[in-house]
């Protein structure tokens, strides 16, 4: 592993590129098979709605991302399948951004954050008046979660809590 210092030119990594192992590569091959068949299914009695009901110019925009980005200093995702949440400041030096993620190709996000944490295209919309505010923090966790019951249970409504509080009309969520 290489401690999160390889060269992207905007984010770093701190998982290492290349796997090694026969148990490796067949996990890498055939491990999102196997955990899709052996997850329990999720059911839902209704999906929450909200119109949107305010002009873009006069909202309250959040974004949130699943790309697993973090800052330097904070503790990295567990790549193996995590449901905690980071918060980033928008104002955070992209040189101190991190990626953990096993789970997509990370190239994209080391040349561009906005690609999965929209959070420098947010800004510019503020600025341009097309948004009334830009909420910060913004909130990012790591899309790969095998047992999203942590999620559902804790870390998701705690984020929509304080989301409700912040008085966010909307939020922009960038997935993996």
């Amino acid at each position: 592993m290489d401690g999160g210092r390889r060269g992207y030119r905007v984010l770093q990594s701190h998982v290492p590129s290349e796997r090694g192992g026969a148990v490796d590569r067949f996990l890498e091959e055939e491990g999102d098979r196997i955990a899709a068949k052996v997850a329990r299914r999720m059911t839902f009695d209704d999906t929450p709605w909200s119109p949107f009901k305010k002009r873009l110019s006069e909202s309250k925009v959040a974004v949130l991302t699943t790309g697993g980005i973090y800052v330097e200093g904070q503790e990295p995702f567990d790549t193996d399948g995590d449901w905690s949440y980071r918060e980033i400041p928008l104002d955070t030096p992209l040189d101190q951004l991190r990626v953990a993620h096993t789970h997509y190709d990370t190239n994209g996000v080391a040349e561009d954050v906005d690609s999965v944490l929209a959070m420098h295209r947010l800004l510019d919309m503020e600025a341009e008046g097309m948004v009334g505010e830009a909420l910060t923090p913004t909130y990012s966790f790591m899309g790969y979660i095998p047992d999203p019951s942590g999620l559902m249970e804790v870390t998701g409504p705690e984020v929509a809590g304080r989301l409700k509080e912040d008085g966010v009309d909307g939020v922009v969520i960038g997935t993996t």
